[in-house]
């Protein structure tokens, strides 16, 4: 097993500084990041951090002992989003390997904490409760819904816990106990439609989403980046989590002279959809899709008959070639199997967090929410995601990947964005 890349150690550089890529850990050589700056006042401009002092390939990182710093982790292992799930409780064993190889945090082992939030802001509310009074967690690392969030995010601010919500989502989370470093609409979205305008030839749209805040949000935002690149939005329309008969909405479709979809699906609720939107004669042969939340798992599930041509925009897909992904992804499918469920953008994400969080509770020499809030703003790591900072509106600036799947199901990156800035303000 390959004990993989926290260069969290130099990796504390400013966004206009290169970050420093994480070294395969076979020697194991970390030393703990220098402090970082207070927070700047600026919105989101970055404060400059302290650089990190060099190691040296006879560097060790003592084994770390003591009492363990717990990191909860918030998630959908259940429900219509539940197919997402086993690839993060997957990574929740890496996360406890990597930094535990690299010295722990503060000389103190990692543990993790899983919970379900079944896809229902009520169950999430009760397991964030459960992370924060039972299991006594250290932060809480979130990929569930916008609603579950909105749900479970006031019980992190009455314990002063931080809470890094890492699943793609609406935009606009601004509190002091929160980070996010999953994708924002402006990333997803704002450079990705006038590709795929100009890629198809296509310029009327039907945007069709679950009904609660990200799809709705999402589509507001899509309305503005379509209509700027010379679009139109033809149609409009929003189904409950859960359903699985889509006849109605694909008449509509079928009728509305759209020459593009944007789904904003999830989980169940997308393979409905599609599988049924082709005995209407809408499927992706006939309208091509722009989806920004179809992974591998749901795509599995759907079928290459199904899928053959659809473009997916996301912060990460195991096909992005770098040196550290690709050894991730072979030390992925070698501890969990040749058939396990792909490691996907939302596992991703919560790997991300896990050394986000690491990297800044060792600049900050503990765990006290307010001083690792403090050495996060500014800090850069490099992962297998690519190169991300922490941006002062507390998101990140990260790749941004789109795929087209391919006629055996696979799936082909055919254009990125590097380091795309995220559209957001927070001063909390």
């Amino acid at each position: 097993m390959m004990a993989l890349l926290l260069g969290m150690a130099a990796a504390c550089t400013t966004s206009d500084e290169e970050p420093a890529v994480a070294e395969p850990a076979a020697t194991e050589a970390e030393a703990a990041p220098a402090p970082a700056d207070e927070p700047s006042d600026d919105g989101d401009a970055a404060p400059e951090p302290t650089e990190a002092p060099a190691t040296t390939a006879a560097d060790e990182p003592a084994e770390p002992s003591g009492e363990p710093v717990r990191i909860g982790i918030l998630f959908s292992n259940s429900g219509p989003a539940g197919i997402f799930g086993q690839p993060t409780a997957n990574i929740a064993e890496f996360i406890e390997e990597d930094i535990n190889a690299a010295g722990g945090i503060n000389g103190r082992p990692v543990e993790t904490f899983l919970a379900d939030d079944a896809t229902d802001p009520a169950v999430g509310r009760q397991a964030m409760e459960q992370l924060i009074e039972s299991d006594g967690v250290d932060v809480v690392l979130g990929t569930h819904s916008s609603a579950t969030r909105e749900a479970a995010k006031p019980l992190a601010e009455d314990a002063g816990v931080l809470y890094i919500y890492a699943a793609l989502y609406e935009g606009g989370e601004c509190s002091p106990v929160m980070f996010n470093t999953g994708e924002v609409p402006s990333q997803q979205l704002a450079p990705v439609i006038p590709w795929m305008m100009d890629e198809t030839g296509g310029n009327t749209w039907f945007l069709l989403g679950n009904d609660y805040v990200w799809p709705r949000r999402s589509f507001e935002l899509a309305r503005q980046y379509i209509e700027a690149a010379g679009g139109e939005v033809v149609g409009e329309e929003y189904v409950p989590l859960g359903t699985q008969d889509f006849s109605s909405v694909a008449q509509q479709i079928a009728g509305s002279g759209a020459d593009l979809i944007f789904p904003a699906l999830v989980g169940g609720d997308a393979i409905a959809f599609e599988t049924q939107a082709v005995d209407f004669g809408i499927g992706q042969d006939a309208i091509p899709r722009l989806a920004n939340i179809y992974e591998e798992n749901v795509l599995g599930v759907m079928g290459p008959a199904v899928t053959a041509g659809m473009r997916v925009t996301l912060g990460y897909f195991k096909e992005v070639d770098n040196p550290a992904n690709n050894a991730f992804v072979a030390r992925y499918f070698e501890q969990f199997g040749a058939d396990a469920p792909p490691h996907m953008t939302f596992s991703s994400h919560i790997y991300d967090a896990a050394l986000l969080y690491a990297a800044a509770a060792n600049a900050a020499g503990s765990t006290d929410t307010a001083a690792v809030a403090a050495a996060l703003e500014g800090l850069s790591l490099s992962t297998p995601t690519g190169d991300i900072t922490v941006t002062g509106s507390r998101h990140l600036a990260q790749p941004i990947y789109v795929a087209e799947i391919q006629s055996d199901g696979s799936q082909l990156i055919v254009q990125s964005f590097p380091a795309v800035e995220p559209d957001e303000t927070c001063s909390p």
